[in-house]
């Protein structure tokens, strides 16, 4: 039975999109919210002017209430990690606590497909959602990849959701059961957080963990800690990858459906407009989502050939004096930046930088004389880069965003690129990639 929050008292702990999708959700399904945030309130009004029009108490400032008070359930948004005092105090009043992504799974009664893994996550779900429209379905894309999934419900029948995971979402997450999960890939990610890849690797494991056999399981197959966790689950497992028992197979010149015992080409490669081979895997993943939540194989072709890159992931933006220029600002770690230096050919300028995360920048030294041309390191990142890279490689380094843009164009000359794929979070000057991406966006267009 889905979860009715009506005559319950709810508190829903961070101010950002999660959590205000959650607090209406509550208020608008007849349950009665307090939503709470450290920051004081002369930095959240635009969202305090928002919950009041909704009728949602406030508290910021702490989450003194919280404590003081007594709730049904906490809801906690993907970015915050409750102190301990608030935490004993939850469990010893035995008061449920679920992530945002827990509360609108058991809110919303439909089938819907989750996607989760370390990279790729918000261009495999718009091609499935792209896939799922081709066929005359409602899909809805949510969750990381834009509108919190809470703030989408309640839907109108018949909607199918299209669920960008995180392994953040997955933290209080213990009920999720999707008709189809993805996970695309598996590297060190967050481990400032979640401490090991064994832990990482479990988090991302609960999307998987409560399917049935009538559900399915799409597995990269390539991904040794994919095939891992593909191990022991009761949903039926599809594998894509360039492996041989692969169901979705990325062959040397197209994409291949091989269910059923016989090979059928999905879409040759020269028809897919998106960059890279990470992306014909992104493209297999979606291809296997959707086809098993009974997608035919026309439908899936015409949403492949339709593809288009999606902002800050490898987004083409312009070309001056013949210099191209790409933003790739969603790449937050290292394997996210080699993947992006895989999809050029020629002489790249990287523009890398931001706050780093705990890996090592020393794989950027093997890719120097191709494609890196000269590297740019800005933000917190540069003292770092700088110990970790050997002396002597072609290294600047600026202070924000726009000095490294100025040095990329300096060094750049006819037919090099221009590539901006930090490898590293923006919260030392952005409040997010978005804000980052769309910055660089606007210095390249400026001049």
């Amino acid at each position: 039975m889905p979860f009715d929050p009506r005559g319950k008292r709810v508190a829903v702990i961070g101010m950002a999109r999660s959590g205000i999708g959650a607090a209406k959700l509550i208020h608008r399904l007849g349950g009665r919210a307090l939503i709470s945030d450290l920051k004081p309130a002369s930095m959240l009004e635009s969202a305090l002017e928002e919950l009041r029009d909704a009728g949602v108490e406030v508290e910021t400032g702490g989450h003194a209430r919280t404590a003081e008070e007594t709730f049904d359930l906490i809801v906690l948004s993907p970015g915050v990690v409750p102190a301990e005092n608030l935490v004993r105090i939850w469990h010893e009043r035995h008061t449920p606590v679920w992530s945002e992504l827990e509360l609108a799974a058991r809110v919303f009664a439909g089938r819907w497909i989750g996607v989760t893994g370390s990279n790729g996550k918000t261009t495999t779900v718009h091609l499935i959602a792209a896939m799922l429209q081709q066929a005359g379905l409602n899909a809805v894309m949510a969750g990381n990849v834009g509108m919190a999934w809470s703030g989408l419900l309640p839907a109108a029948e018949g909607t199918v959701f299209v669920v960008e995971v995180s392994s953040f979402q997955l933290e209080h997450a213990l009920g999720l059961r999707p008709a189809v999960a993805v996970l695309l890939n598996l590297f060190e990610n967050h481990l400032d957080r979640h401490g090991t890849m064994e832990v990482y690797a479990e988090l991302k494991a609960r999307l998987f963990r409560n399917q049935s056999e009538g559900d399915y399981a799409v597995f990269n197959g390539d991904d040794d800690w994919a095939r891992r966790i593909a191990r022991g689950f009761h949903g039926r497992v599809v594998f894509f990858g360039a492996g041989p028992d692969c169901d979705f197979r990325l062959e040397t010149d197209h994409l291949a459906c091989c269910r059923g015992g016989e090979s059928e080409v999905l879409l040759p490669l020269g028809e897919f407009p998106l960059r890279g081979r990470h992306n014909a895997l992104n493209a297999l993943a979606a291809a296997a989502a959707a086809h098993s939540f009974g997608v035919e194989l026309p439908a899936i072709r015409r949403a492949l050939r339709a593809a288009r890159p999606v902002e800050h992931r490898i987004e083409y933006v312009t070309s001056r004096e013949g210099i191209a220029y790409f933003n790739d600002s969603k790449s937050t770690n290292m394997v996210a930046t080699m993947t992006a230096l895989d999809a050029f050919d020629g002489d790249v300028i990287l523009m890398f930088g931001g706050r780093p995360k705990k890996e090592s920048f020393a794989p950027l030294a093997g890719r120097f004389g191709r494609p890196i041309k000269k590297l740019i390191v800005f933000g917190e990142a540069v003292s770092k880069v700088m110990s970790e890279l050997p002396v002597g490689l072609p290294v600047e380094t600026a202070g924000d965003i726009a000095g490294a843009l100025a040095l990329a164009r300096a060094a750049a000359r006819k037919g090099d690129t221009i590539l901006l794929s930090p490898g590293c979070t923006s919260f030392d000057q952005f409040n997010n990639f978005e804000e980052r991406g769309r910055v660089f966006k606007s210095l390249v267009n400026a001049s």
